[in-house]
């Protein structure tokens, strides 16, 4: 399962790249305005500081504005993916882009009948927002195992990109699902890669152990 982040921090990025987890960026409005920086200068760090894709969303809401908009984000930087919201002129929008060789991600999906519009409309990936869709009373397993289960059968090769994820709980149950990927804030991130109590536990018997067997001073691992 391939793990993005949903942030502009890039001490969190440089830490994931470090660790060899981190295969793309996304952000959204709400990132880019709390970040009070250009967006370019934005945009120009998350490209410099990893080497994956990075998402950055429309804002516009006819299609000929959000066509524009894409086209400017690409022409910035071929790394980059057009964010488009599943609205009507969203779709469109897509469509339009997909036209030009511009890659997309639909966002702020919700049904499975909007992934499968989107997936059609020519979009490379779907973000369905899990913990949104739990909020507003349905299922989000069921979605999502209902997207991958009609991607499956007309062998669409869009990407199912889980976002909005509220725990990690929530993100062993994507990859459970078998998704091809997460976006995590970076809350959720720190969750993922924290240490756990009953593994410390057995690190510090590991070394008790070593230290009585005598082997505290071995030149083979000192």
């Amino acid at each position: 399962m391939d793990i993005w982040l949903d942030s502009a921090n890039i001490k969190t990025l440089q830490k994931a790249v470090r660790f060899g987890l981190l295969s793309g960026v996304t952000t959204n409005p709400a990132i880019i305005a709390y970040a009070k920086r250009n967006m370019e200068d934005i945009l120009e760090d998350l490209l410099h500081y990893q080497e994956g894709p990075v998402a950055a969303q429309v804002v516009a809401e006819s299609t000929t504005e959000m066509v524009q908009q894409g086209q400017t984000l690409y022409d910035f930087s071929n790394r980059l993916i057009v964010k488009v919201p599943v609205t009507k002129n969203g779709l469109e929008a897509i469509h339009l882009l997909a036209r030009q060789g511009i890659p997309t991600m639909a966002t702020v999906v919700f049904h499975p009948r909007q992934a499968l519009m989107a997936a059609l409309a020519g979009a490379n990936y779907v973000a369905p927002y899990i913990n949104r869709i739990e909020k507003a009373g349905e299922d989000p397993w069921k979605v999502l195992a209902c997207i991958l289960h009609i991607f499956h059968n007309y062998r669409l090769q869009t990407k199912v990109l889980g976002a909005s994820l509220s725990s990690a709980e929530q993100v062993i149950k994507c990859a459970e699902a078998g998704i091809y990927g997460v976006t995590l804030k970076e809350e959720i991130f720190e969750k993922m890669i924290e240490d756990d109590a009953l593994t410390s536990q057995g690190v510090q018997q590991f070394a008790e152990d070593w230290k009585k067997a005598g082997l505290v001073n071995s030149s083979f691992l000192s």
